[in-house]
């Protein structure tokens, strides 16, 4: 599953409001998550569920998240994805390979997850969580990850989380993890520099939970015309391989990867 291509700004839609479904897939978001968990209050978990077959048709890979195992709601919903055929599932919670292995067996070995990092025991265990051949990416999930660690949300925790995540990541082969979502979502600035922040841990992208998030996040892990600019020179300096001088700086091997690695992310973009 190493050779798909990441996600870099999935946008998070309550699966009981059908009506915000397609606004989600034109809002330039790579990928929809149709939420069955926090989004949706108890009262209205079964009512969700039925809207899943909606999003079906939307114009983005959809995935779904369910509610985490142990909850009143998790064997219903696995329930509809299996009736349904859906295969793509953004899981809550994940604290070992195990969970991952019990929702193939009812879904199918062919699922691609999302797997969300949110518990002390998920972070301890993201070497095995991440190394599942049905794990596509990890994603961080800060405000149960602090309720659970019992602490106030802190960037020198987040930072340490992200880190763990990301080096997990990439020695599995995988695609680098998703941060959490910024729930302030009207101030863009916070923003921006939270998608900094990530960037700085290794991150690859980040989950949204507004549509007017998506662009902003995209923007900012899309490398900017300064950096691509710079790749070029060291990717046109490097002619054998030897050591050469760019911008005032001596660039040898593993600069001139990083510079054909920023030029990859923006043929992407």
């Amino acid at each position: 599953m190493s050779d798909m291509q990441a996600f870099v700004a999935p946008l998070f839609v309550p699966a009981n409001r059908p009506d915000r479904f397609e606004k989600a897939a034109n809002s330039g978001a790579d990928a929809i998550i149709v939420d069955l968990e926090d989004a949706v209050p108890p009262n209205l978990k079964d009512e969700a569920r039925e809207h899943l077959r909606l999003a079906q048709s939307l114009t983005r890979p959809v995935f779904v998240r369910c509610n985490g195992e142990g909850t009143p709601w998790h064997d219903a919903d696995l329930g509809a994805l299996a009736e349904l055929g859906l295969k793509r599932i953004c899981a809550p919670k994940v604290e070992s390979a195990h969970l991952i292995e019990r929702m193939a067996s009812r879904l199918g070995p062919d699922i691609e997850v999302l797997a969300q990092i949110e518990t002390a025991r998920g972070v301890e265990c993201v070497g095995e969580i991440v190394a599942h051949a049905r794990v596509r990416q990890l994603a961080f999930g800060p405000a149960d990850f602090f309720l659970d660690l019992g602490a106030a949300p802190s960037d020198v925790l987040t930072q340490h989380v992200l880190c763990r995540l990301a080096i997990a990541s990439r020695a599995a082969g995988k695609a680098a993890p998703l941060d959490g979502p910024s729930f302030a979502v009207n101030d863009r600035e916070a923003l921006e520099q939270a998608c900094g922040q990530a960037l700085a841990c290794g991150a690859g992208g980040k989950l949204c939970i507004h549509p007017a998030q998506t662009a902003v996040v995209l923007e900012q892990f899309t490398p900017s015309a300064a950096e691509v600019a710079w790749a070029q020179r060291v990717v046109a300096a490097d002619l054998d391989g030897a050591a050469q001088i760019v911008d005032g700086l001596m660039i040898d091997a593993p600069v001139v990867a990083r510079a054909h690695a920023i030029l990859a992310r923006g043929r992407r973009a």
